[in-house]
This record gives C-alpha cells, structure tokens and sequence, in this order.
C-alpha cells in the first residue's frame, strides 16, 4: 500500500509539482489510509448522509410512520441479504475478505523469505524489501495492520513458517462472527392501531400539520 502511494504521488508530480507540494502541505496522515495515526477500516465516504439520502430519495416523500416503516423493511431487507450470502460461505472467512486473501496468497508465491527471528521475515520481491513481523502482525508495506488480514509478505512468511493463516486476521472477518451480526432482528412496527397513545397525538405524528395554526 504504502508503494502504491509512492507510486501515485510520483505520477501526480509528474503532472503537477506544485499539487503535491499542496497535498504534502496538507499533511498525507489526514487524508491517506496508509499514513492515518488511526485505523479507518476498509471504507471512507466523505458523507454517509448523502449516501443514504440517496438510497431513500421515495422514501422522504412519505408520512412519518410510512417512513419508518419504509427504512425498517429497507434494513431488514439489507440484513436478510447478508445473512443469506453469509450461510452460503463455507471458508474461514467470510466471501469479501477470504476472496481478498486468495488474491494476496496468488501474489505471495512469487516472493522469497529470509527468516531473522521465528517471528521477523525479510521478504523479497524483486529489488524490494519488505519486513514482516508476525508477533505485531505488521509489514513494512502498511497493508498487514491496516487491513488486519494477512497481505502477500506476511502469507509468505506464514507460508516459510508452515503456518496457518486464521490466527493472523481480525475475528470480525470470520463467517462465525459474521454470521451473528446479521442474525440479529430488524424487529417490525406495531399496527397503528395497536398504539397505546391518544388519537389526536396519533394522528398529529402522522400527519404534523393538523393543529397548526394558519
């Protein structure tokens, strides 16, 4: 990850010095996920309200109770989705992240390994050198502890060592893990009817312009 950032920012100085002097002035930690002091996990959006303003643009046009009945089968539909693609996989993992960690045991086998301690590796990749530390779970590469799940250069070393991969991922990743986050219940409304308030105060939450003033 962090040769990819090179790799960009040279082409982008290529282009234009001064942009990256604007952006090195910015500071990277505040906008690169290979530089960020915290772990912003796998997705940043810069407005999650826009997001998901857009998925309910119909929605808003609805009376409040409408509304949250509009958003509640909305999750429930999400949830039974997950939850169904989550029983349907059988590894380790779950679909997303063990598909993400085939990818980098591909790219781990043209790699070679030196081992300094049982735990630190020097893995090379042609003229590039990157060193793995198993017991911190880190890679010089920035990969291993920002995605928490094994990059190429840790596979490698774990590959030297005979060793298995699970002990080296986030739990959070595992289909068991998985598999009780969206078994949790997007529980329903009750009917209207059902409603242990007034009428009038009912019907002022469906509809809030009746007993205004005009």
């Amino acid at each position: 990850m962090l040769d990819e950032f090179n790799e960009r920012m040279s082409k982008i100085e290529e282009i234009d010095p001064y942009v990256k002097a604007y952006l090195y002035d910015i500071s990277y930690h505040r906008w690169s996920r290979v530089h960020a002091t915290m772990n912003r996990t796998w997705t940043i959006t810069s407005n999650i309200a826009e997001s998901l303003n857009a998925v309910t643009k119909y929605g808003r046009e609805l009376p409040i109770v409408e509304l949250l009945e509009y958003m509640r089968t909305l999750l429930e539909r999400w949830t039974k989705k997950k939850l169904l693609k989550v029983k349907g996989t059988f590894t380790y993992l779950g679909f997303k992240f063990n598909k993400e960690l085939d990818e980098n045991r591909t790219l781990s086998h043209k790699l070679r390994v030196r081992a300094s301690t049982d735990y630190i590796h020097t893995v090379l990749d042609g003229v590039r050198r990157y060193i793995v530390c198993l017991e911190n779970k880190r890679c010089s590469c920035g990969q291993f502890q920002l995605d928490e799940l094994s990059c190429p250069h840790a596979l490698a070393a774990l590959r030297h060592r005979d060793e298995s991969f699970e002990q080296y991922c986030s739990p959070y990743y595992t289909r068991e893990k998985l598999l009780r986050t969206y078994e949790i219940p997007v529980n329903s409304l009750l009917d209207e009817s059902k409603w242990n308030v007034p009428q009038h105060i009912s019907e002022e939450v469906v509809n809030p312009h009746i007993g205004r003033k005009r």
